[in-house]
C-alpha cells in the first residue's frame, strides 16, 4: 500500500469540542451523525482513544505539541499556563509549515486567548492564513451567553451560527487553494485545521437538528446515573457550568449544600431530575448533529474541488463529557466518559474499506502519526527533560495499526486531572478561584482490564507528585468492556470503586507499578528499523520519501 512519491499529501484536521463517542459509528443508537459515520466508513476508527486531560486547553496543548501535561505545565484552562513559557515546543501546524506546507487554521483549534498565545499566531500558521479566523458570531452565541443552556433556533440557517460560518470559511479556503494550483502553479501541500465549537455548551442549533430526535420523554437516560460506590469525593465533579445558565438556575438556587457537602451531593436530592436529564441529553445530541452537518460540508467540498484523493483527514475531540453519568454534568474528571474520545483517521487508498482498531491509543499519538504519513522525518521521542528540545514527541505513531489493526500495541493509556488546594477538604469543583493552584494531581491509567487512579500531593512548580502522600485511590473493572452496550458513549459503567477490596490488593499493587512506570514503559515495542519486536512487520509505507525538503 503506497502512494507515488510525486503525489502531494494534504491534511484536513477537524477538531471538535466536548465530543464524546456518542456517534453512530461508535454504536450510539440515538445519535444522528451521518456525515461523521460516512467518514468513519472509509477510515480507521479507534474505539479506545483517550485524551491526556479532560479539559480543553491542556488537552489541545498536549495534542498539538505532542507533549504531555507534566511537560507543558498546562493542567487547566488558565491565562497563566502557556506552554511556550515552559517549553518552546513545536506544534503540529508549525511543523508542517516548517516543512513546506501552507498551514491554515480556523475556529477552535488551540484554546483561544493567552493560554495559546492567541491561537499561536506567531508560530503555527502561514501568512496566507492570517489573521487567524474566528466566526464573528462566536461572542454572541458562545459560552459567554448564559441565557439558555439549550435552544432550538426556529428558521435559522446553519451559517447564522458560528460553526456554520467556520465551515463556509473552510470551504472558501479550499476553493482558493485549488485555484492557486490551477492559476499560480502553487502545488504546495497544505495543512488545514478546522475547529468546531459544538457540542460545547450552550447546546444551540437550528431547530431542524432538534427535530431529528424523539420527544423528550423518549430520550435515553444514562446507564449509570449515580456516583460510584466507595468513590472518593475528590474524584467527582457535580454540575460544571450547568447552573450558570438562566434556564437552569432555578434547580440549584436553594441547593447550595450540593456544592459543599459530599454526603449530600451524592444523594437523590442533588441529582438532575429525569425529565430534565432527557431534555439536556437531547440538546447535546442536537448540537452534535448540527456540528456533524458542518463536518460533512467540509469533507464533501474536498471532493468538489478535486483534492480528496490526496488529502488525509483526522477527526478528534479534545475530551469527553458526562451527560448525567455518575450524576455529573461536566468533563473535569478522570472517568472513562470524561477521558475517552472519538479518533478517526482517513488515509486515501489505505483505509477506504473502513477499519477499526481496539488498541489503546492517545491523542498524543496524533503528531507522530501525521508526520510519518507525510514522509517527513518523524519527530524523535522526547528525552526525560525536553525543555530545550524544540521538536520531539511523547506519543507513538499509529501508522503500523493501519496495516494491522490487531497489532499488539500500547499496554496502557494515561490521563490526569488536577485539583486545587480547596479540593483537599471540600467537595471539589471546577471553579478555580484567584490564587488557587494545582495541589493534588489525579493520575489515571487505562489498561485492557482496569482503570486505576491515584490522587497524590502535587507541586505545580516542579511538575512532580509525591507518591508517598496519596489522597485517594480508585480501581474500576473493565474486563467486559468490549461486550457492553456502548450507546452511552462509555465502555463500562465504572459503578464500583474496588481499590479497597482485599481480594484485589495484588491488582492494586500491579496497577500502581504501571501508573508510576508511566507512559515510557507502555509504548509499543518497535525496533529502531521500524519493525515490531513481536515479529510483525508493518507493510504500510504511504510515502517513500519526504515530499518537501
Amino acid at each position: 500500500m503506497a502512494c507515488s512519491t510525486d503525489t502531494y499529501i494534504c491534511w484536513t484536521a477537524v477538531g471538535v469540542h466536548y465530543l464524546r463517542p456518542s456517534l453512530g459509528c461508535y454504536g450510539a443508537s440515538q445519535a444522528h451523525s451521518p456525515n461523521i459515520d460516512k467518514l468513519a466508513s472509509r477510515s480507521m476508527t479507534f474505539t479506545r482513544a483517550y485524551c491526556q486531560v479532560a479539559d480543553c486547553s491542556p488537552s489541545r496543548t498536549s495534542l498539538l505539541t505532542g507533549r504531555r501535561p507534566d511537560t507543558t505545565h498546562v493542567w487547566m484552562h488558565s491565562n497563566e499556563e502557556y506552554w511556550r513559557n515552559e517549553v518552546n515546543a513545536t506544534t503540529i501546524p508549525q511543523y508542517f509549515k516548517q516543512n513546506g506546507h501552507i498551514s491554515i487554521g480556523m475556529g477552535k483549534v488551540f484554546h483561544p486567548g493567552k493560554s495559546s498565545g492567541n491561537d499561536d499566531e506567531l508560530f503555527s500558521w502561514s501568512p496566507e492564513g492570517l489573521p487567524y479566523y474566528h466566526a464573528p458570531l462566536e461572542d454572541n452565541y458562545g459560552p459567554s451567553n448564559k441565557t439558555s443552556l439549550w435552544w432550538p433556533f426556529d428558521g435559522f440557517r446553519d451559517n447564522q451560527l458560528p460553526d456554520g460560518q467556520t465551515a463556509e470559511h473552510a470551504m472558501s479556503v479550499l476553493d482558493q487553494l485549488k485555484a492557486n494550483r490551477t492559476t499560480l502553479n502553487d502545488d504546495r501541500p497544505f495543512f488545514l485545521a478546522v475547529g468546531f465549537h459544538k457540542p460545547h455548551t450552550p447546546w444551540l442549533a437550528p431547530k431542524q437538528y432538534f427535530d431529528m430526535y424523539p420527544a423528550d420523554d423518549n430520550m435515553e437516560l444514562p446507564m449509570n446515573p449515580t456516583p460510584p460506590d466507595n468513590m472518593p469525593p475528590i474524584a467527582w465533579e457535580i454540575w460544571g457550568a450547568v447552573p450558570d445558565y438562566d434556564n437552569m438556575q432555578y434547580l440549584y438556587k436553594n441547593k447550595q449544600e450540593c456544592f459543599k457537602n459530599s454526603s449530600v451531593a451524592f444523594t437523590e436530592y442533588c441529582r438532575m431530575p429525569s425529565n430534565k436529564t432527557k431534555q439536556l441529553r437531547k440538546g447535546y445530541l442536537a448540537a452534535m448533529s448540527y456540528m456533524d452537518a458542518q463536518v460533512g460540508k467540509v469533507v464533501d467540498h474536498l471532493e468538489t474541488v478535486g483534492l480528496a484523493e490526496n488529502t488525509v483527514i483526522v477527526l478528534w475531540s479534545d475530551h469527553g463529557w458526562q451527560l448525567g453519568e455518575h450524576g455529573e454534568w461536566a468533563k473535569f474528571t478522570n472517568f472513562e466518559t470524561g477521558t475517552r474520545v472519538p479518533l478517526i483517521l482517513h488515509v486515501p487508498g489505505v483505509t477506504d474499506t473502513g477499519l477499526t482498531s481496539d488498541a489503546l491509543v492517545e491523542l498524543i499519538d496524533v503528531f507522530p502519526t501525521l508526520a510519518e504519513l507525510t514522509g517527513l522525518d518523524k519527530p524523535a521521542l522526547c528525552p526525560n527533560n525536553s525543555k530545550h528540545t524544540e521538536t520531539c514527541v511523547e506519543g507513538s505513531s499509529l501508522v503500523p495499526l493501519l496495516s494491522n489493526p490487531k497489532l499488539s500495541w500500547k499496554t496502557a493509556a494515561f490521563s490526569q486531572y488536577a485539583r486545587p488546594n480547596s479540593g483537599l477538604k471540600y467537595l471539589p469543583t471546577h471553579t478555580w478561584k484567584a490564587g488557587m493552584k494545582e495541589r493534588v494531581m489525579g493520575y489515571t491509567v487505562r489498561t485492557d482490564q482496569w482503570r486505576y487512579t491515584e490522587w497524590i500531593r502535587f507541586n505545580n512548580k516542579t511538575a512532580h507528585g509525591n507518591w508517598s502522600d496519596v489522597w485517594a485511590r480508585e480501581l474500576y473493572n473493565h474486563s467486559n468492556s468490549l461486550s457492553r452496550d456502548q450507546s452511552a458513549g462509555n465502555f463500562n459503567d465504572e459503578n464500583i470503586n474496588m481499590a479497597d477490596d482485599a481480594a484485589l490488593k495484588d491488582v492494586v499493587a500491579e496497577m500502581h507499578t504501571v501508573l508510576r512506570g508511566g507512559w515510557r514503559q507502555a509504548v509499543p515495542k518497535i525496533a529502531s528499523d521500524g519493525h515490531m519486536l513481536n515479529g510483525l512487520t508493518p507493510d504500510l509505507h504511504v510515502v517513500e520519501k519526504p515530499l518537501v525538503s
